[in-house]
């Protein structure tokens, strides 16, 4: 027996169970975005679910990596995200096709929670990757299919955050003496004291500090573009990001989507490898995104074939619970159950294979108690969701913000006040 006490009946904290009902909601939802993703001609791609552990190696991921030694003597590594695997099979497996590679996936990824940080570390998610291509019709046939997959859900009230990681990184450039993590932290937190609580470490110029800071507060409509092309006119690095937020703005307006889009220069995530676009997607009844996704230009050069890149995922969980607290999460209806009994047991399959191939949903034998006794609920289509899911998780990490794609907190699809899982793509 590892760690602490427990019966063989028990799961170990982070991981889920869904059955019936629940189980079916979810396999609805997964189904409705894979339709999206299909419609854009991405193609399935099941990549395996675990790996050599270098591939999972950079700063943001190997922490959380669960990893083990295989019987060879390999360092191997349970998947922890999507992206570095996809980069690796398209510089490898898929080496010879051009680009641009369109492909999505749909599974699990596993990740190393500390005890008691109120996450799961299995998470189900949903996303695609577009590898290669033109950057900029790229970045905008991303944020279209993100926005169908909204509206397939029937996702009231929904909008994408878009952001660029080059307007913090090219006022930072050249700052000496500060913690950029710690000043990442509080831009994304949208707190102007802290922000500059942390600048001076640096002894930065006041009118390099005032821009900083209004990262904190450039949020809104497409006219915040204007306030910070103002305010960062001496930075080129960070006036080129905010003149490519603008072109990916008009694009989305041209194809109909400009109400559905915001701007947050805030938007600054803790991931090494995002290097332009970043956005979220939001949704009345959450206090923090669904999905999200970005571009991530360095990623593939790290495996052997340089190549721009941009993605996005939708975490299933966060999905099922916002769809709950909208309203809007009923489960597909199941069609009435023909029970076939008999004395005879070859009569009885036989009676019962006849009915399935008529289409109807057949039970063999009777419940206990008769046709007429309740169901238990692992046949009601009750979700059962373990209690070491709730008593595990504590609460008061309902509004934390995180990093994204394949790229975080919330409460439980199951209805639990535990914090839900953290969706982030990390690479």
């Amino acid at each position: 027996m590892n760690g602490l006490g427990h019966t063989l009946v028990q799961v170990p904290p982070g991981v889920q169970c869904f059955v019936g009902e629940e189980a079916r909601r979810r396999r609805a939802i997964e189904d409705r975005v894979v339709r999206v993703f299909e419609g854009w001609d991405y193609e399935e791609i099941i990549p395996p679910l675990f790996d050599y552990a270098d591939v999972f190696a950079s700063r943001a991921l190997a922490p959380r990596t669960y990893s083990f030694v295989g019987r060879d003597g390999s360092l191997l590594a349970l998947r922890p995200d999507f992206t570095s695997l996809l980069a690796k099979i398209a510089a490898g497996r898929l080496r010879d096709r051009p680009a641009p590679i369109r492909l999505y996936y749909s599974g699990e990824v596993l990740r190393y929670e500390p005890p008691k940080a109120g996450r799961q570390s299995e998470l189900y998610q949903m996303g695609l990757e577009h590898l290669g291509g033109e950057s900029a019709l790229a970045d905008a046939e991303v944020l279209a299919v993100a926005a169908e997959c909204l509206a397939s859900l029937d996702v009231r009230g929904w909008v994408l955050a878009l952001g660029h990681v080059g307007a913090f990184g090219g006022l930072t450039a050249e700052l000496i003496g500060v913690n950029l993590e710690a000043l990442r932290e509080r831009v994304e937190g949208k707190d102007p004291v802290g922000v500059r609580e942390v600048l001076e470490a640096g002894r930065a110029p006041e009118a390099l500090v005032a821009a900083i800071v209004q990262l904190t507060s450039l949020a809104g409509d497409a006219t915040v573009l204007e306030e910070a092309a103002h305010a960062f006119a001496f930075c080129a690095p960070a006036l080129a990001a905010v003149d490519e937020l603008r072109r990916t703005v008009r694009t989305l307006s041209e194809a109909g989507l400009g109400a559905q889009v915001t701007i947050d220069l805030g938007e600054v995530r803790g991931l090494d490898y995002y290097t332009g676009l970043v956005f979220r997607a939001y949704a009345p009844g959450l206090g923090f995104e669904v999905g999200g996704g970005g571009r991530y230009d360095t990623l593939l050069a790290r495996f052997g074939r340089p190549m721009p890149a941009v993605g996005f995922m939708l975490g299933l969980d966060r999905v099922a619970l916002l769809l709950d607290r909208q309203g809007t999460a009923a489960p597909p209806p199941v069609a009435e159950v023909e029970v076939v009994d008999g004395d005879d047991a070859g009569q009885t399959l036989l009676r019962a294979r006849m009915r399935r191939e008529a289409g109807v949903r057949v039970r063999v034998g009777r419940v206990a108690g008769g046709e007429a006794a309740e169901r238990s609920p692992i046949h009601s289509g009750e979700a059962e969701r373990g209690s070491w899911e709730c008593d595990a998780a504590p609460q008061g990490t309902t509004t934390e913000r995180s990093p994204i794609h394949s790229g975080e907190a919330e409460r439980g699809s199951g209805g639990c006040d535990a914090a839900p899982p953290r969706q982030e793509k990390l690479g």
